[in-house]
């Protein structure tokens, strides 16, 4: 799990930094995105430093908590609140990025604990 925290770790750090660059230059609305980016491998960055996480237990939130982005997302295209289907489609490609990354990790630690 120790490289899976660390790319999160490296992947909020990165958005973190991106958000303030683009506040530095008067981009705001791409200053909100990153930081919903950070946001997002913050949530899961808290959860695999869990005690005792497992690789099922990160799939299984990694199901969980997207759904509702999901509903969101439609509810919003619906009502034409581009805004928010903005907000909401990126959360779902950063979980898609996040779930690529663990697929591609989770080789790496057992969950024997």
């Amino acid at each position: 799990m120790k490289n899976f925290i660390e790319y999160l770790t490296h992947q909020q750090a990165l958005s973190l930094a991106n958000a303030e660059k683009l506040a530095a230059t008067q981009r705001m609305d791409e200053s909100i995105v990153e930081k919903v980016r950070a946001n997002i491998y913050g949530i899961f960055h808290t959860i695999a430093q869990m005690p005792d996480v497992t690789s099922e237990f990160m799939t299984k939130k990694m199901e969980q908590i997207p759904s509702a982005w999901h509903v969101s997302l439609e509810n919003a295209v619906k009502h034409g609140d581009y805004e928010k289907e903005t907000l909401e489609r990126t959360k779902i490609a950063v979980m898609d990025e996040i779930k690529a990354a663990f697929d591609g990790i989770k080789g790496d630690f057992s969950d024997e604990s």
